[in-house]
């Protein structure tokens, strides 16, 4: 599987901002950049959070 790949493709995108990701998934702004900036592991995020970056990965990338 690749959620951690995915969400660290995501968080490390510069095609989307944490803003947008914050705003069409509801994690906070905060969140996203310890995790961007690897203050906090991905390995460590809560599953209610990966699977939503996971699912908005999904939809980014088969509007590609």
């Amino acid at each position: 599987m690749r959620l951690k790949e995915n969400i660290k493709e995501l968080l490390e995108s510069e095609k989307i901002s944490n803003y947008q990701i914050s705003k069409n998934t509801g994690i906070a702004q905060t969140t996203l950049s310890r995790f961007a900036r690897s203050e906090s592991d991905i390995g460590n995020m809560s599953l209610d959070n990966a699977l939503k970056l996971n699912e908005y990965y999904n939809q980014l990338k088969s509007r590609e």
